[in-house]
């Protein structure tokens, strides 16, 4: 009788936290859709609510909530561009889905964390996990969520392309890839809106390419079409798609010369950034602003605009640099008080040294000013197409032929080159001798030996030379320049760093591109 009584008794104690547990279950999995549908117009919100079922989770010994809060925190954190936090979720998040053999939320952490190395500039991580990805996503047994995987890991794919410079016809081939992958998902209610959100995705990835490789009308109907998506509410798709269409419009029709209509959608971009927060979007979307308004010679908005991007710009490259390096504090901290002696030392050393360097720059500074002034003059009668007086170089294009080609095709590329030259296309970062070759209709070996013998530069110093005679013109004919930071006057022109602009730079016109900028600003001031 009593075995009888204290089985009953444990029956009815199991089955009521039987009950409490698929009732929590419940409570999560409600959570987890309220998550994901925040995550379209209110990411911020839903990142709170992700924490806040991460920590129940946890603390409930639930992993499945565990796994699937940290992968919607990942993706959030992707989005804003915070990758070292997503790479930082991601190692948990990894053996949970291991553990719980879940092959399609697995696949989508190696994606994710593929995708963050990549922006990072991690790129042979990158390319592991986005293999990974591939790899485990043949595991999945639903279709749609395999075909979905593929999509957003061929995308991924398509951004390391890019990254590594790779040939845009690598870029676009991952995109059709993409695309392929897209429209096999079928449309069930639990998958309409992520279809819909990767056609509209790859949709705008293919525009891009087509700015890239110069199909304007292309680019336009493909962006014509993600934003039709994106305005679609039957299709439920993320708001931050729509911003970012709207801000490849922007720059497209900057590309194009036609500012207005660059404003305006720059001016809608803005409107919907302000209710989610994109900060790389409003960068983008900053830059854009001020770029048209000093081509539309509206100083006042240049000026506010340029400043906002500044400023941002500032914040997400420190941003960036906190989250790869270790900050110095925790190494000084590990070391221990007992190298604070050395430090002072070295630190004193250090001081000494920069003030002797200082002191001996100084020195030569005022030496070479002479020869510098001379050389600044030069460059500005450059400018003003004062002959400067003849070199050897002149009769270079008389050299022999290293290869043979015909007269026809030596005019033809040369004609191309001149208009490349005036198109201003050579300010593009990722342009490379195989990329103009393609856009030329020949091969490198020719360009290559064209650029040798008429431009009588190999194909690196004859476009640094092209940026460096635009933005020299920029700054002689536009004072609006001279009020820039050196860092926006190297992207301006196609540079890929600050550094790199002031090297060249200074081998070009002799002299560094702060000191012709005060001299530019002193000649002004005492013409007027």
């Amino acid at each position: 009788m009593k075995k009888s009584a204290l089985f009953v008794f444990c029956f009815i104690f199991g089955f009521y936290y039987a009950q409490v547990d698929i009732g929590f279950i419940t409570q999560i999995e409600s959570k987890i859709k309220k998550a994901e549908e925040l995550a379209k117009d209110k990411p911020s919100q839903s990142i709170e609510l992700s924490h806040e079922i991460y920590t129940i989770s946890k603390k409930k010994g639930y992993k499945k909530g565990v796994l699937e809060s940290s992968v919607m925190l990942m993706a959030r954190y992707f989005d804003l561009g915070n990758h070292k936090k997503v790479i930082d979720l991601s190692g948990e998040a990894e053996k949970l889905a291991l553990e719980l053999k879940d092959a399609s939320i697995l696949a989508n952490v190696y994606r994710l964390r593929a995708s963050s190395y990549t922006e990072l500039g991690f790129n042979d991580e990158c390319i592991k996990e986005l293999r990974k990805a591939l790899k485990i996503s043949e595991k999945i047994t639903s279709s749609d969520k395999k075909n979905y995987l593929n999509a957003l890991t061929y995308i991924g794919f398509a951004s390391y392309s890019a990254h590594v410079n790779a040939p845009l016809d690598s870029v676009i081939y991952y995109q059709k890839k993409c695309l392929e992958s897209t429209v096999k998902i079928g449309n069930d209610k639990d998958f309409v809106s992520k279809k819909y959100h990767m056609l509209a995705l790859v949709n705008i990835n293919l525009g891009m390419t087509s700015v890239a490789s110069g199909r304007i009308n292309d680019a336009e109907t493909y962006f014509g079409k993600a934003l039709e998506i994106c305005q679609n509410k039957q299709y439920n798709v993320s708001k931050n798609l729509e911003i970012t269409v709207l801000n490849e419009y922007a720059w497209l029709y900057y590309d194009q010369k036609e500012y207005d209509k660059s404003v305006y959608y720059a001016s809608r971009a803005e409107q919907f950034e302000k209710i989610i927060s994109m900060p790389y979007i409003r960068r983008d979307i900053y830059e854009v602003y001020f770029k048209s308004y000093v081509e539309l010679g509206e100083k006042t908005a240049s000026k506010k605009y340029m400043n906002l991007y500044t400023k941002l710009n500032d914040s997400l490259v420190n941003a960036e640099k906190k989250a790869i390096n270790i900050p110095v504090k925790q190494i000084m901290d590990k070391q221990g008080q007992a190298h604070t002696g050395n430090i002072r030392k070295i630190l004193l050393s250090a001081l000494a040294l920069i003030i002797f360097i200082t002191a001996a720059g100084w020195v030569l500074w005022r030496v070479s000013r002479k020869k510098l002034h001379d050389k600044y003059d030069l460059a500005i009668k450059n400018l003003e197409n004062i002959p400067a007086t003849p070199t050897d170089r002149e009769e270079a294009g008389n050299s022999e032929k290293s290869i043979y080609i015909t007269d026809d095709t030596m005019n033809m590329i040369l004609l191309k080159l001149d208009k490349f030259e005036k198109s201003q296309k050579f300010i593009k970062k990722d342009l490379s001798l195989t990329s103009l070759a393609n856009e030329l209709n020949t091969n490198t070996r020719y360009l290559s030996e064209i650029i040798k013998q008429h431009k009588e530069k190999n194909y690196n110093n004859y476009i640094n030379s092209l940026r460096i005679d635009y933005i020299t013109k920029k700054l002689y004919e536009n004072p609006i320049y001279r009020e820039y930071k050196i860092s926006y006057l190297a992207e301006a022109c196609g540079f890929s760093s600050r550094e790199v602009f002031a090297v060249i730079f200074k081998k070009e016109t002799g002299v560094s591109p702060s000191y012709f900028i005060s001299n530019l600003k002193k000649d002004h001031s005492e013409s007027s």
